[in-house]
């Protein structure tokens, strides 16, 4: 989770570096698209785990 954060982080920063090249805000946009994605996938997988097993995994 923490690194999908920091990933959308990431893509904040390429888009504010838009100000200084235009084509940077669509790169920035990109990488917080995917950034969104993975932290999405994995409250889906949290909430998932959690109903079914009152927040733990099962073991492997």
């Amino acid at each position: 989770m923490v690194a999908a954060g920091l990933v959308f982080l990431f893509g904040v920063g390429i888009g504010a570096l838009g100000l200084v090249e235009d084509d940077l805000y669509v790169i920035g946009l990109v990488i917080m698209l995917i950034g969104a994605i993975g932290v999405l996938v994995r409250i889906t997988d949290w909430l998932s785990s959690g109903a079914s097993g009152l927040g733990r995994r099962a073991p492997r």
